[in-house]
């Protein structure tokens, strides 16, 4: 999608370097920086401390990561960058798909090239299933006013390009309507309001931030046609895991009637995984719930302590929707129920 015009991929294989470049995702919305690295450690620590986030975007991290380390040092391959790149985060089952697919090319004795463009493949897979998936969501969504409520980043900063919960936002504009988002900010990284507002403003679209704990009572006016979220992790009876506070809007549009979909290409359905009460829940460091960081008068980024010193937080940074609650699944191969 676009910065300034200009397109751009979350995260991509820089060829003049022969490295990982990715978008650090922590500076937006107030600065727009990219980061080149040829060290395989350094994209695992991308994705770990989210310079990198999203389930897809993580996927084609790690798949690029580890063309990397397959080209600096693949003799530590399988016993060491496999199992680094897999710790990277619990949850997106994503990384493991990527991670599955750059072992089945490596054990192909792959030259250096093969394996880079085994990653780029996976990347390119990633992208071409948004834009289906996104097509399949404009259909949904082209009801009503077209008054569409997110939650966290689903957009393309998150998945690699397009965006899963966006693209069909995406598809809508590009049609020629005029589509308007209300954007969850999204404790308590912030990821709605520094992300998906950020690049919904980027392509021209029509949205407002707001409180999560304004979700709701949108709904209770009438002032949301339909809820699109993105995915981390679905598993095989399609209870959904995604961004902590999803779980509570599909609550909200269940008592209010408002059509709630999940968009997740195929990579982010792990059938291995029986139920929603199965999906490992990542808890992240009480840092993330008790300070916050923001740029200040003289354009410098500050972060500040928003909470008493000496209370602690608890920060589990995802929640488990069950199907019940769901309107639909969308993947790039249509819409599933369930």
């Amino acid at each position: 999608m676009r910065v300034n015009g200009r397109h751009f991929r979350a995260v991509n294989w820089h060829v003049e370097s022969a490295g990982v470049q990715w978008i650090e995702q922590r500076l937006l919305p107030h600065r727009f920086e990219q980061v080149v690295s040829v060290s395989p450690e350094d994209v695992a620590l991308s994705i770990e401390t989210m310079q990198v986030r999203g389930a897809p975007s993580i996927g084609a991290a790690a798949a690029y990561g580890l063309a990397l380390a397959w080209r600096v040092d693949a003799m530590h391959f399988f016993d060491h960058w496999l199992t680094r790149f897999r710790a990277t985060r619990p949850t997106a089952v994503n990384l493991f798909h990527a991670c599955n697919a750059m072992l089945a090319c490596a054990e192909t004795s792959p030259t250096a090239n093969q394996m880079i463009e085994c990653a780029q493949n996976y990347a390119d897979a990633e992208v071409a299933a948004n834009r289906r998936i996104g097509a399949t969501m404009a259909e949904l969504i082209s009801v009503g006013q077209r008054r569409i409520l997110t939650h966290c980043n689903a957009g393309w900063l998150a998945a690699v390009d397009w965006g899963t919960a966006t693209a069909g936002i995406y598809h809508l504009a590009a049609a020629g309507e005029k589509p308007s988002v209300w954007v969850d900010e999204t404790r308590p990284r912030l990821q709605g309001a520094r992300l998906t507002a950020w690049e919904l403003n980027q392509e021209g679209i029509d949205c407002q931030i707001q409180a999560d704990g304004a979700a709701a009572w949108m709904m209770a006016l009438g002032k949301v046609d339909a809820i699109v979220v993105g995915a981390d992790r679905i598993a095989a009876n399609g209870d959904v895991a995604n961004k902590i506070g999803t779980y509570a809007l599909s609550l909200a549009a269940r008592e209010h009637g408002v059509p709630m979909y999940v968009a997740a290409p195929s990579s982010t359905f792990d059938p291995a995984c029986p139920r929603g009460r199965d999906i490992p829940i990542e808890q992240r460091d009480d840092k993330e719930v008790l300070y916050m960081d923001g740029i200040g008068e003289v354009g410098d980024i500050q972060e500040i302590r928003i909470a008493a010193s000496g209370v602690s937080a608890n920060n589990p940074a995802f929640d488990v929707t069950p199907n019940a609650n769901l309107s639909g699944i969308v993947s790039e191969h249509g819409l599933w129920h369930g």
